[in-house]
């Protein structure tokens, strides 16, 4: 018994461990994205970046102070989170409050990172000042998505959005994007000799999102079967012995004939989706079956609930 305890133990401190890389990870692509790809041209695509950007642009010299006003801005935020939100959040984004400006000072002040920047930013002109926005944001909404899978946040503008999600119990997506495109929409009013970059920002920001949706939400995101067919338990078995997933079945009423139907409900991730049409296929052509994506499926088999908690005051 105390083996098996220890496994367990030693497997979850390997997932742990995993986690905590996939955050750093995450921190590090970010940061790279935004170093060598936004500051240079000064393109805004949201978040404490953003701000920085947008408050180096006016005390001058560069880019030299990005690094150190993300740092300031990330920690502010961070205890601004820690009493609002709580510990629980703040512990989350701690990690990425201190790697994302750390790693922010290493690609912006070691000169091969700052060679790549030039070469990307080029002359300044319009097509380098697209490419430099489009991957820039393809490396931050990849960072991002790597962090959330991580179990942690990028830190930043991320603690406002929860502090209005607790208080407001508005939606996180919405509140996020009025913050980033605030933002956004602050630099084209405030850089406007550089109206084009701050433009570019806007499809910076839509690369981000479009990764983070192509990474993170596609990855927590499952699909949901409802198997109406006489063959109902030959589908079921399939679903525990062959995917190891559990079915539900539900009695239902036809609503012509009034005849006692059962509807089997499965939830499986995406990777199974092909194998279960395929077996619903040849086990019952007839099946009638709809299938429905789920932003995110959590209990046994899928996502902890504990690793979702997070501590409201």
């Amino acid at each position: 018994m105390d083996k098996i305890k220890e496994k367990l133990t030693s497997k979850e401190f390997l997932i742990k461990v995993f986690r905590l890389f996939l955050v750093v990870l995450g921190s590090a692509i970010l940061a790279f994205g935004t170093s060598v790809f936004l500051v240079k041209l000064e393109i805004v695509s949201g978040g404490v970046s953003g701000i920085a950007i947008i408050i180096q642009h006016f005390i001058g010299g560069g880019d030299q102070f990005v690094d150190i006003i993300v740092a300031g801005t990330s920690i502010l935020l961070f205890f601004v989170g820690l009493f609002f939100v709580g510990k629980d959040f703040a512990l989350k984004t701690l990690v990425s409050t201190i790697a994302y400006p750390g790693f922010l000072t290493l690609f912006l002040r070691i000169n091969y990172f700052q060679e790549i920047a030039n070469v990307a930013a080029g002359d300044g002109s319009i097509g380098y000042i697209l490419l430099s926005g489009l991957f820039g944001g393809v490396f931050v909404g990849v960072g991002v998505a790597i962090t959330f899978l991580g179990g942690g946040s990028t830190g930043g503008v991320d603690v406002l959005v929860f502090i209005i999600c607790a208080k407001t119990k508005a939606k996180e997506s919405i509140v996020s994007f009025t913050i980033d495109a605030s933002i956004i929409l602050l630099s084209i009013i405030l850089i406007h000799e550089n109206f084009m970059n701050s433009l570019c920002g806007v499809v910076s920001a839509f690369m981000a999102s479009l990764m983070i949706e192509f990474i993170y939400v596609n990855q927590t995101a499952s699909i949901q079967a409802d198997v109406i067919s006489n063959e109902w338990e030959q589908i079921s078995r399939f679903a525990q012995d062959e995917l190891g997933r559990g079915a539900t079945i539900i009695k239902a009423l036809g609503g012509y004939h009034q005849d006692e139907r059962i509807i089997l409900r499965v939830v499986i991730d995406r990777r199974q989706f092909d194998a279960f049409k395929k077996f619903v296929a040849k086990t019952d052509p007839k099946a009638f079956i709809t299938y429905t994506q789920t932003n995110a499926v959590y209990g046994e088999g899928f996502y902890s609930h504990v690793n979702n908690l997070r501590k409201k005051k």
